[in-house]
Formats: C-alpha cells, sequence, structure tokens
C-alpha cells in the first residue's frame, strides 16, 4: 500500500467527495439539528413564530434506553480447562472490568448508540494511554473507509480519520517524530475572531499490513507522523449501526425518518397559533361616513357626523379554529411514538398495579428492537476484543488481581504472552427495569428462603444496584467478616 503523502490526499479526497455526492455532511448535520430542537433552521419566515413540540428527541432517549444497557460485564473462561488457563481468565476478568469502569464504557456505549440512532452509525476509538485502556467518541463524519460499499470496519483496506487540532501542538508531534514542520500552515478557513488560536486539519491513516496495524498522521501540506507499527491485529475502532443500508459503508438512523412528522407537527401548530393571534380578537367595524377614524382611548370624544344615537359601529367575532388541527397534531405524534416502540408502558406512564402484565407488554413492545439489541451485543463483543488486543501490546508484565471478590491476590502475568485464542468470553448487558428488577429481587429471596442460595455474599452481589444502596459497602463488609 502507498502511503506517501501525496497519495493520503488524494484518498482523502476522494472519500470526502463520496460523502458530498451522498449528502452525508448536510443530512448528518439536519438530523442533530431536529434532535436538539433547532427544527426550524434556514427557514425565512420572520412574522411566524416557531413552535418546536420536540418528540424526536423522546424518542431517541427511549430506543437509547432500550437498546443500551446500564451495566456492561465481561466473563471470560478457557477453551481448555488447566490450572493456568482458568488463572488467566481471571486476570482477564478483572483486568476488563478494571477497564470497563477506568473508560467509563456504560456512558460512553449510550452515546454511541445516540450517535447512531441520530446519524445511522456510532464510533468508539480504543487507545493506550497513563497505564490503561481509554476510549473516545469519534464523529461519524470525521470517519472515512476506503470501501463504500462495505459496512464491516475490519474488512477495509484502510482508515481515514479526520479531526481538527492546534497548530503548535501538531508542529511539537512533528518535531518528535524528526518531521519538517515549516511547511504545516493553518487551515485557511481558520477563523482567528472565533478560535483562539490557529487550527490545522490533521489526518490520521490507519491501515494493514503483515497482519498488523499501522498507522500515519500528515496535514494538507506537511507529514507529522511517518507510519508506525502500532502491533494490534484489529482496527482500534468499535462501530455501532443501528439499521444496515445494502452496498453501504453508512447506516440508516431512527431520526431520518421521523423528520417529515416533526414538521408537519411544527407546521400545524404554528398555523394554529397565527390562527389564534389573527383572529382571537374580536373586529372592529364603523361607519366611514359618520366617522372618520376610530379610537380606543379611556374618556376621548368622538365626533358624530348625523344622529348619534344611530349605530356607528358594531363587533365580529370570527369562527372557532376547528378542533381536528389539534387531534391531528396529537394523532401525528401518538402514532410516530406508538409505531417507533414508544407506548405508554414503555415508557413508564402505567399505574405499577400488576407487575407480570406490564412486563410482558413491554418485553413485547421491545421485540422489534431485537436486532439492535444483538447489533449492541456484537458492538461490545468488537470493544472487548480491542481492548485484549491492546493489552497484549502495550500492558508487558505487571502485578493483577487473580480474582475479584472472594480471595483476592496479586499475581505477575505477563500480557505479551497473553493468547487470545485460547480464550472465550461472554458479554452480559444489563437492560433492566423497575419491573424486571422486582422480579428478579422477588426470585432472589425465593432462592433465599429455600436455601437454594445460601452465601450471603452472593446474594447481596446478584441484588440490582438500584434497589440496594450502598452495595459496594456492604459487599467490603461481609467480605471481610469471611
Amino acid at each position: 500500500m502507498n502511503n506517501d503523502h501525496k497519495t493520503i490526499l488524494e484518498q482523502y479526497r476522494k472519500c470526502t467527495n463520496y460523502n458530498l455526492m451522498t449528502d452525508y455532511y448536510s443530512k448528518s448535520a439536519q438530523h442533530y439539528d431536529f434532535y436538539i430542537g433547532d427544527q426550524w433552521k434556514g427557514v425565512n419566515a420572520p412574522g411566524l413564530d416557531k413552535p418546536v413540540l420536540n418528540f424526536i428527541r423522546r424518542v431517541c432517549s427511549f430506543l437509547t434506553a432500550m437498546v443500551a444497557s446500564r451495566d456492561v460485564s465481561a466473563f471470560v473462561t478457557p477453551y481448555v480447562y488447566t490450572e493456568q488457563n482458568v488463572l488467566t481468565a481471571d486476570i482477564m476478568n478483572v483486568s476488563l472490568a478494571q477497564v470497563f469502569e477506568n473508560s467509563k464504557l456504560t456512558v460512553m456505549a449510550r452515546k454511541t448508540v445516540l450517535d447512531a440512532i441520530v446519524t445511522g452509525d456510532g464510533y468508539l476509538y480504543w487507545y493506550y494511554s497513563d497505564g490503561t485502556v481509554k476510549n473516545e467518541l469519534l464523529k461519524g463524519t470525521n470517519v472515512l473507509f476506503a470501501n463504500p460499499y462495505l459496512n464491516d470496519i475490519q474488512k477495509q483496506p484502510f482508515v481515514l480519520i479526520e479531526q481538527r487540532e492546534y497548530l503548535d501542538k501538531v508542529k511539537e508531534m512533528a518535531a518528535e517524530n524528526m518531521q519538517e514542520t515549516k511547511n504545516i500552515k493553518a487551515d485557511e478557513n481558520c477563523l482567528p475572531s472565533v478560535e483562539s488560536l490557529p487550527a490545522v486539519t490533521l489526518i490520521t491513516k490507519m491501515y494493514k499490513q503483515d497482519g498488523k496495524v499501522w498507522y500515519t498522521q500528515v496535514t494538507r501540506d506537511a507529514v507529522v507522523t511517518p507510519p508506525v507499527c502500532l502491533g494490534y491485529s484489529v482496527y482500534p475502532i468499535a462501530k455501532f449501526t443501528w439499521d444496515y443500508r445494502h452496498n453501504a459503508c453508512r447506516g440508516v438512523g431512527a431520526v431520518e425518518n421521523l423528520i417529515p412528522n416533526q414538521i408537519a407537527v411544527n407546521k400545524l401548530w404554528a398555523m394554529a397559533l397565527l390562527h389564534q393571534k389573527s383572529m382571537a380578537f374580536p373586529k372592529i367595524f364603523f361607519d366611514k361616513t359618520k366617522l372618520d377614524k376610530w379610537t380606543n382611548r379611556v374618556g376621548a370624544a368622538i365626533g358624530v357626523i348625523g344622529n348619534p344615537n344611530d349605530a356607528v359601529a358594531t363587533s365580529f367575532k370570527a369562527d372557532d379554529m376547528s378542533g381536528q388541527l389539534v387531534d391531528l397534531v396529537e394523532k401525528t405524534i401518538a402514532f410516530t411514538k406508538e409505531f417507533m416502540g414508544a407506548n405508554d408502558t414503555s415508557l413508564g406512564n402505567v399505574n405499577p398495579e400488576n407487575t407480570s402484565a406490564i412486563l410482558a407488554v413491554q418485553r413485547s413492545a421491545t421485540i422489534p428492537l431485537e436486532n439492535q439489541k444483538q447489533q449492541f451485543a456484537d458492538f461490545l463483543e468488537d470493544c472487548v476484543v480491542i481492548i485484549m488486543d491492546i493489552m497484549k501490546c502495550r500492558f508487558g508484565q505487571r502485578y493483577v488481581l487473580a480474582a475479584q471478590g472472594k480471595g483476592q491476590g496479586m499475581e505477575r502475568f505477563d500480557f505479551a504472552g497473553l493468547d487470545v485464542s485460547q480464550l472465550s468470553w461472554a458479554i452480559q448487558a444489563d437492560t433492566s427495569t423497575p419491573w424486571s428488577e422486582s422480579v428478579q429481587m422477588q426470585t432472589l429471596e425465593n432462592l433465599y428462603a429455600k436455601q437454594i442460595l445460601t452465601d450471603a455474599y452472593d446474594y447481596v452481589q446478584a441484588i440490582p444496584s438500584a434497589q440496594l444502596k450502598n452495595k459496594q459497602q456492604i459487599l467490603k463488609k461481609l467480605e471481610e467478616k469471611m
């Protein structure tokens, strides 16, 4: 693969041309505007009120909560149960739990899912820093692919990541890599009145060579980082797609199909407000053969031509606006939310008198999201593969906990000798709700009452955190007693 400066710029130009040809940049910006509520952007109507009944945001929040979980954990087990393999699996379980906690994977995974709902795809970039594995959310418009017809990111010949960096920082990076800095200049579209410091567009190219991931960085005018081997076997980018589009590297989000409904609702409501403002107050009609002009001043004398006892003015009230318009707005919002699965039971707008019935209705409402839930589990598995790959290449030898919870012990482990092919892992994504948590608590109580579950530590550990305050402190005290 040719990775000189001129070739990378040409590849970058072709990738951005594809996004322009498919109108990806403007569509992504419009989808985000509708999500945050800026839904009248670009409309030139100075005399018209611009109300926003933003049901798109609530639908997106609902879908994010139903697909992304509140708690993520990984369980690693060996294919062959030897003493060393079991120890390796225990160490990986503890190490993965620490990375999940330090990187705030639960929060970042929710943001990734939200990006996918709005624009079609969400990207989570993983990297090694300060002795641990961290992640960063990538904007979809900043990730460019070599093959525009391939959705699998790991099969791409190369991936380009576009980012804005301060000019001095990029020059410092180039100097550390023994590159010339005099040709690195700020972008022409840099706005001194807006940006406090001049900035430059930095393009990072990742590609695979001899089974390993390499990267290089360039700007418009110079090379910042020459080709460097990361040592990873997979691209450190996990991708979540909401709905797949055939023969396309970009997915389809939920917002794209909701925009026409949102526009119709906003227009109808704006027309209703205009009608009320124009017709709500009575109109005054007066006889111009008797009055030159009309005045509403209190106590003012009005000169009349002719007999003042004759009627010179009357008031007129227009017909009330049809109630069908309000019904149409309400039904449009209700039908849209219903078709997206956001019914009253799923949103919690019910009185939980019958837990089993509510739980059954809620589960049936989430059946259309099973594909997205499975894709979210695949996304988390991709994250685990990337994390273990980075551990193998960057962690080296270090002391780690051999087990979590009861019977903790420190072990010196060489991550460089980690053989991922000998391990199996499963992802548990907790998508519990208040009703499913109640069912879980009832099941735990029955198991404990029948002495099937006898360990107090295991009992407390299985209780949902939302149901037990200070759960970690209680576990710690139980562990000290044991």
